[in-house]
């Protein structure tokens, strides 16, 4: 499946968002001192509405999941294997290598370093996009001039360790030198370690070290919002204003009550949420092909499933 992408050469695309999900080993006591949903089930409080969501924003997309082997042992386990069979976008993938804490977060560049797509998009599970971070992000897929994008989105954004987020970020491995010759497997032993957060620090190292090459190739979106405010670039780079993809019109196969549920439930990029109970039902009333489906698929799942999702 592939992207059409609207850029002046007509040049089709192949697209994969990628994430990652793997059952942790121990519970980290830095992970996301912030963060209201700071639990282990917080990676399955959005799975359904984001394969659903992605379908629509995305429809030529495919949407890869890595996993660690003993995923398939989880209770909620039947959700994936459901929506697998509803959705031809999505593709799960079991890798199994050894790891003791957050290593598996590095999975989600495997489409990257491997270069098996033209553009790839990172992702966290606990996520959802609302209207800016789309805007953004179509931006660079329609401009193939920038071969990497981070999107930052929170008053926090503006530390060294957030030049690149992990869980937004895209790249277009094709066109980066850096990538040829190379290999995930080398990245990963490369950067595996117990650190926490180690993802993001891994991808900083690689990808920013040359300053020439991030000024002519790499792509700073900063996007405000009435609390969020992310500043300035943090490294030498493109840096764009942001009405130059604000004011950029969506698409208009994607429903209106979607995109007001996505903007009256996420207000920053990448900010956790449980998109469960109410939430999901008012997805499941949005009018459209793919929503039938999830409806379909969460039919089918098992009962203790359908109270995770309070539906």
């Amino acid at each position: 499946m592939f992207w059409d992408s609207p850029s002046k050469s007509g040049i089709s695309e192949k697209l994969i968002i990628s994430y990652c999900l793997f059952t942790p080993k121990k519970l980290n006591n830095e992970i996301r001192f912030w963060d209201p949903y700071s639990n282990e089930l917080r990676y399955w409080y959005n799975i359904p509405a984001l394969v659903t969501i992605n379908t629509i924003i995305y429809p030529k997309a495919e949407i890869w999941i890595y996993l660690s082997e003993e995923i398939k042992d989880h209770p909620l386990f039947d959700i994936l294997l459901r929506l697998k069979e509803s959705f031809t976008s999505l593709n799960l993938i079991f890798l199994d290598y050894p790891y003791e804490n957050t290593e598996p977060t590095l999975w989600r560049y495997k489409p990257v370093f491997d270069c098996l797509a033209d553009i790839i998009i990172c992702r966290d599970l606990d996520s959802l996009p609302n209207e800016q971070e789309i805007k953004a992000t179509n931006y660079f897929i329609e401009n193939r001039k920038y071969y990497i994008q981070t999107l930052r989105t929170h008053t926090n954004h503006r530390f060294p360790i957030t030049s690149i987020l992990a869980g937004l970020s895209a790249f277009r491995p094709k066109q980066i030198d850096q990538l040829k010759g190379g290999d995930f497997e080398t990245f990963y032993h490369a950067n595996k370690s117990d650190s926490y957060g180690l993802d993001q620090s891994a991808i900083i190292k690689f990808f920013t070290t040359d300053t020439k090459w991030t000024k002519k190739f790499f792509l700073d979106c900063a996007i405000s919002s009435p609390n969020q405010k992310p500043g300035k670039p943090l490294i030498t780079c493109i840096s764009l204003k942001e009405n130059t993809y604000k004011k950029k019109k969506i698409s208009e196969e994607i429903p209106e009550p979607l995109l007001k549920l996505l903007n009256n439930t996420t207000e920053w990029g990448g900010e956790p949420i449980d998109f469960r109970g109410e939430k999901l039902k008012k997805l499941l009333d949005v009018d459209h092909v793919m929503t039938a489906k999830l409806k379909d698929c969460l039919a089918n799942c098992s009962l203790n499933t359908q109270m995770f999702y309070q539906i």
